[in-house]
């Protein structure tokens, strides 16, 4: 009984954020751009506060009823708790940097997800030979205290081996970290291939690994996804991927940066892929995914879900693109909240 109306009393207060963020998301059109002399427009999304701060990854913490987010500039555990205020910081807490054992460094941190057994994951880029680039790490999330995380052994040359044969391309970049419903399967989300990172090409590789020990085995399967059918023929790359509540499926968000740096250059969606796609062998041609569930006018790179099904999206939008918006800090980044329905939920 205590754990039912527990759920009830979250769900009900997501449902009120819910309608007091419904305002705050565009629905159809990008920012129109400001006439010349004229004051900028406020960014798209409700903004909330950090630090050096480009979110690039999120998890909801049930257990707590905490968001918890990390920026590709550090490797800070920044904390937050969802209000009718926004994402705040909590009395009583402070965002640590991750304590990690001597000799072991981390950077740029892309993606994170929690584990069935509550414990949390989160990976780097693996985007370069520097070993602070190529980490996974494990760690408990307690409120007002600092996250000790340990390294997992992950087979770096497999992994390397398995991208570079799905894409034909020596340079990869990992953004999206996620897991099955038991725990066992590890998915690393490619976002980038190119010949180095000064091509990057945006792609859908999802690898599956297996997990066990704290250990990464070499990978089961690379599975590409692709965006191009339900977009027109635009291939976004993929930005965060986490299981669904039910776990018949996964979410996959998408992001896209143009070459101009304007208000529309930033974007992305938000789409549902079956998970027995993810869990079945790979195939040749990419599996072109579905209509998308919403369009983004920021660049979505973190996606924590509720266990109601809403979702709490993050933005990673830099430094010269948050310059074209009135109050977008370079310590702020953006968030929505989005209502996927029951109907969607539940959808194969």
């Amino acid at each position: 009984m205590e754990a039912n109306g527990r759920i009830l009393l979250l769900a009900s207060g997501i449902l009120v954020m819910l309608a007091a963020y419904a305002s705050v998301a565009i629905d159809a059109v990008s920012p129109a751009p400001a006439p010349f002399g004229a004051a900028l427009p406020p960014p798209p999304y409700a903004r909330f506060a950090g630090q050096t701060f480009e979110p690039s990854a999120a998890a909801f913490d049930p257990a707590t009823d905490r968001v918890l987010v990390f920026s590709d500039h550090d490797s800070i555990l920044y904390r937050y708790e969802l209000t009718l205020a926004g994402l705040v910081l909590s009395p009583g807490e402070r965002h640590d940097p991750l304590r990690l054992p001597d000799g072991v460094q981390v950077a740029k941190l892309e993606g994170l997800t929690r584990l069935p057994s509550g414990a949390f994951l989160a990976v780097s880029a693996f985007d370069r030979p520097d070993l602070r680039f190529g980490r996974l790490l494990r760690f408990l999330y307690t409120p007002g205290v600092p996250a000790q995380a340990m390294p997992l052994e992950v087979d770096e040359a497999a992994l390397a081996k398995a991208v570079r044969a799905a894409s034909g391309f020596p340079w990869f970049k990992i953004e999206a970290l996620a897991v099955d419903r038991t725990g066992t399967k590890v998915f690393f989300g490619v976002r980038s291939v190119g010949e180095s990172y000064e091509t990057p090409r945006d792609v859908m590789l999802v690898v599956r690994c297996p997990l066990a020990n704290d250990r990464v085995g070499p990978p089961e399967a690379v599975i590409p996804l692709s965006t191009t059918e339900a977009l027109g023929g635009l291939a976004e790359g993929l930005s965060d991927l986490q299981l669904d509540p039910g776990g018949d499926s996964f979410l996959a968000l998408t992001s896209h940066e143009g070459a101009e740096n304007t208000r529309a250059s930033h974007s992305g969606h938000l789409f549902r892929v079956p998970a027995r796609v993810l869990l079945g062998a790979a195939t040749p041609t990419p599996f072109p995914l579905g209509p998308p569930l919403h369009r983004f006018w920021a660049k979505p790179e973190g996606l924590a879900v509720l266990p109601s099904g809403a979702v709490i999206v993050v933005f990673d939008d830099d430094r010269d693109w948050k310059h074209l918006f009135a109050g977008y800090e370079q310590s702020d980044g953006l968030f929505t909240v989005i209502d996927l329905g029951g109907a969607q939920r539940n959808r194969p």
